[in-house]
């Protein structure tokens, strides 16, 4: 039988993460970004070249015959125009490279709950309608919507908001008393169960729902969330300012019950 092969499309930090889960599982890993160079090199992991941007580029890489692809970008900067072009334009060579190939590789494509729109405190799960607020929200589900267009298997992982090392800046802002308090609920994730969760859908191809819900167990409200981690800094948080405004990423709860229900055990369920 030979080696089951993913490319990681967008090598950064998450990708960086689920390398090493899937070359212990034996998997060859190829991962493609613009500057492998300055990437960290890991045993069993193929790093090579390539512009998700560039139709051609891609082309190459996928003549290889890939049994999934995981689709891990980030905006060329944080603009309407920036977003669109970090994923939107990617999604639409790969849709088009992929309508080309006689037997498609699985996609796990990795998105945000930023298409979500809610404001109120609302519970979410997958079915949930999408209206995003945000122009990076509203790209984001472009996004989406492009590549789910495409004939692969494709599993969209919204994930909440990503913590763990080397994402530190709501930290800073605790430690320098810059951070503000609004009364929205928060719903968090670490980076160690976003790979995670990616390497355990790729070693069990029976779950692909077409959504997952990337978040633990545990919504918090910003106040709590941010006592939770001021307690861990050995700082106050008694002195930052508040508003009775909810924030541009609004205020929703986010149910994992989908993700749990694969049998995935979170390393972190709670902030």
């Amino acid at each position: 039988m030979s080696q089951a092969k993913v490319l990681f499309l967008g090598y950064g930090d998450i990708a960086q993460r689920a390398a090493p889960l899937m070359v212990a599982a034996g998997w060859h890993v190829v991962g493609a970004c613009r500057n492998p160079d300055r990437k960290p090199t890991m045993s069993g992991v193929e790093l090579v070249a390539a512009d998700a941007n560039n139709e051609r580029e891609l082309s190459a890489l996928l003549a290889r015959e890939f049994d999934a692809v995981v689709v891990t970008l980030t905006p060329s900067d944080y603009s309407r125009e920036g977003y669109h072009q970090g994923y939107v334009v990617p999604c639409r060579h790969l849709q088009h490279l992929l309508h080309q190939l006689a037997n498609p590789p699985r996609v796990l494509y990795i998105s945000s709950t930023g298409v979500y729109g809610h404001r109120n405190g609302e519970w979410v799960d997958e079915n949930s309608p999408t209206k995003p607020d945000s122009d990076s929200g509203e790209m984001l589900l472009q996004a989406e919507q492009v590549i789910q267009g495409s004939p692969a298997a494709v599993s969209i992982l919204r994930c909440s908001g990503i913590y763990g090392p080397g994402r530190e800046r709501l930290q800073q802002q605790l430690r320098e008393g810059s951070a503000v308090i609004t009364p929205a609920w928060t719903n968090r994730i670490h980076s160690d169960d976003v790979a995670g969760f990616i390497a355990f859908l790729l070693e069990n191809p029976a779950h692909n729902a077409p959504v997952y819900l990337v978040t633990d167990d545990e919504p918090l409200l910003q106040a709590d969330a941010y006592q939770r981690m001021a307690t861990r800094l050995g700082v106050s948080i008694d002195n930052l300012k508040r508003t009775d405004q909810v924030g541009p990423r609004g205020s929703k709860r986010l149910s994992n019950k989908l993700m749990r229900a694969t049998g995935y055990v979170l390393k972190h369920p709670t902030l």
